[in-house]
């Protein structure tokens, strides 16, 4: 289950956050679970970590993690009269560009 953060309605400096773990059909909850003063849900961004991010993307499009896969890489020769394959073994060696 999620946790979400909540700050007291206390009035004291510093502010007091909470989190408390809840499903995510839950509604929020109004009052602190303990001393039952004020709260409310604060909005934050996600702290997942995924497999799709910039880092991980950059890693498995390495040239030698395509190969290894089995994928191959063609790019635009200097003319761009072609596309030559510049990483894989099966393929042809080089294609026209789509016209």
């Amino acid at each position: 289950m999620p946790l979400f953060r909540y700050r007291v309605l206390n009035g004291k400096q510093p502010e007091e956050l909470i989190e408390v773990e809840q499903s995510l059909d839950s509604p929020p909850l109004t009052h602190h679970p303990v001393t039952s003063e004020k709260i409310v849900r604060v909005v934050q961004s996600s702290n997942l970590v995924l497999q799709h991010g910039d880092r991980m993307e950059s890693k498995k499009l390495t040239a030698d993690n395509l190969e290894k896969h089995g994928f191959s890489v063609y790019e635009k020769n200097s003319d761009g009269s072609k596309y030559q394959r510049t990483i894989g073994k099966s393929g042809p060696d080089s294609i026209p560009p789509p016209s």
